[in-house]
This record gives structure tokens, C-alpha cells and sequence, in this order.
């Protein structure tokens, strides 16, 4: 029988790669907690060794504290997003499309990965101050964000934007997204038209000319 002993053994970086395996090993562990439901403030780096099999001190090769790892979780998947978003806004050369596009590849992301979206923006998070300052540039949710005040900026400077702080209009327009997945997934029943007509609402209220349906 494996005991933990025996599988913290296999884990122990002491061959090349072993240590690269442990981390990605670690990610996958908090990741999964995560997705079941368990809050940043619950979560613990004991409960992520215990998953992968290892003596929690073990976690501190790779991650000095929980921050650190619940950031490596959230860079993998807001890396993912950011590849969508800007592989959506590639496809067309008008701002007003490239803004549909991206509301579209954000919603399209949710249903093709909805563990990871359930992570990203579901899982409660913490209320207590961190213990460390996280540094604009550590946020793995920027390079999302930037791609997404771009595409508004551009509208803005082509006069078609409604809300015209970049800004605001990216978290007007991500919180609405959202709510409508969120209020899907809560209400499954309920009689909601077609998520495209619903997307295509949203990135309506936001510009003054309509974007071209793809």
C-alpha cells in the first residue's frame, strides 16, 4: 500500500525535473481545492501537501507562503484568457468588432473552461490584508485587463465609446458579462434568450454604433 511517506518520497526534488513536477504538482493541488469550493481564507498550505501526498514543508521549496501559490494558480489560467482575448481581437481591425470579440472569447472561455472560471471569479477571496504588498505587475490578471482597456481606449478615440474612462468601462463591462454567467449557471431554467443575443446586448450599452455580428 502507498502511504504518504512513500508518495512524499517520489517528490522529493532529487532528480532533474523532480522539482518542476512538485511545483506544477502543488499548482494542480490548490488549483482543485479551489475549484471545490474552498475559500482563499481556507485554504492552507498543509491542506495542498496533504493532497499531493508531501510533509508540508516540503510546499516552502517552491512557495514561500500562500500567496505566492495562490498567484502561480491564477497566472495559468489568466494566461489562457489573455491568449483568447487577444487571438479574438486579431480577427478584426474595427474597434467596435474587436470589442465584440473579446466580450465574446471572455464567455466562450467560461464554458470551455469552467472549473478554471469557477476559480478565477467564483471562489471567495481573502479579507484579511496579505502578508506582503503584491506589486501591480505580480497581478495575474492584468495583462487581461490591459488587453481589454486597449480595445476601449480605441473606441474612445474613434468617438464610439459611451463610457469614455477606459477603466470603468472594462469593469462595466466585465461585471456584466459575469452576472450574466453567473445568473445562467444560478438560473438554468429561467427563460433567457440565446447567450450571443445576451453578449451582444451588453457590448451594445457600451458603444454608440453597433458592432458587426460575426
Amino acid at each position: 500500500m502507498t502511504t504518504p511517506a512513500n508518495r512524499a518520497s517520489r517528490h522529493t526534488p532529487n532528480r532533474r525535473g523532480e522539482g518542476d513536477r512538485l511545483r506544477r504538482d502543488l499548482i494542480a493541488a490548490a488549483n482543485k481545492l479551489l475549484a471545490q469550493g474552498v475559500s482563499h481564507e481556507k485554504l492552507s498550505l498543509r491542506a495542498v501537501a496533504r493532497e499531493v501526498g508531501i510533509a508540508a514543508t516540503s510546499v516552502y521549496l517552491h512557495f514561500p507562503d500562500k500567496m505566492s501559490l495562490l498567484l502561480a494558480v491564477y497566472q495559468e489560467h489568466f494566461e489562457v484568457l489573455a491568449r483568447h482575448l487577444e487571438e479574438a481581437v486579431a480577427e478584426h481591425a474595427a474597434p467596435a468588432d474587436q470589442l465584440r470579440a473579446i466580450a465574446h472569447a471572455y464567455c466562450r472561455f467560461a464554458g470551455e473552461h469552467p472549473d478554471a472560471y469557477q476559480v478565477m471569479f467564483n471562489v471567495p477571496g481573502s479579507t484579511t490584508r496579505p502578508p506582503r504588498a503584491i506589486g501591480e505587475e505580480e497581478r495575474p490578471g492584468l495583462p487581461a485587463v490591459r488587453i481589454v482597456q486597449r480595445v476601449i481606449s480605441a473606441c474612445v478615440d474613434a468617438g464610439i465609446a459611451r463610457i469614455t474612462d477606459p477603466w470603468t468601462a472594462t469593469l462595466c463591462l466585465w461585471g456584466a458579462l459575469h452576472g450574466v454567467l453567473s445568473l445562467r449557471t444560478a438560473r438554468p431554467t429561467a427563460p433567457w434568450p440565446p447567450v450571443e443575443d445576451l453578449i451582444d446586448a451588453i457590448v451594445a450599452t457600451h458603444l454608440t454604433t453597433p458592432a458587426a455580428r460575426q
